[in-house]
């Protein structure tokens, strides 16, 4: 059956379910006097609670970063249609390319000076291999989008 599936969507399911797998890791490392917690993307999106007792802090959630998890599932279910219909459209080469361009650029608004902010409050905040393996899978899903396009216009 995956032999069914185009070069693209082979290349961007794969990117695309890195992504979902790595949401769930830890993306950011925060350190402060000794003390440290890694945080993974569902629990930057979600909100979490650090520490316990009467030191617990609740670090509130940023729901916009679940449409990163949600790309992701929209490349799966794009790469499954595509497989039911049995050739390629429009949308297997721009959607995904949308669909992988989209989590990059939150992800970019939502880190870019995220380190100069922390070091001015006295904290150190370190990338985790989570959101590098997101970034990573994004960049596959989007070369993905970009072969199915041209695999679309060749036939």
């Amino acid at each position: 059956m995956l032999s069914k599936l185009s070069r693209g969507y082979k290349v961007s399911s794969s990117g695309a379910g890195l992504a979902v797998l790595c949401f769930f890791l830890p993306w950011i490392r925060v350190s402060c006097a000794g003390q440290s917690v890694d945080l993974s993307g569902w629990q930057l999106a979600a909100g979490t609670t650090v520490g316990s007792g009467f030191g617990a802090q609740r670090v509130p959630g940023e729901p916009i970063l679940f449409l990163v998890l949600l790309a992701g599932l929209g490349v799966l279910a794009l790469a499954y249609f595509s497989l039911q219909r049995g050739y390629l459209t429009e949308l297997d080469g721009l959607g995904v390319i949308g669909l992988g361009a989209l989590p990059l650029l939150v992800l970019f608004i939502k880190f870019s000076g995220t380190r100069e902010q922390a070091a001015q409050l006295g904290f150190v905040v370190e990338y985790r291999y989570g959101l590098w393996g997101v970034i990573l899978g994004y960049i596959a899903v989007i070369v993905g989008g970009v072969m199915n396009m041209r695999d679309q216009q060749s036939t």
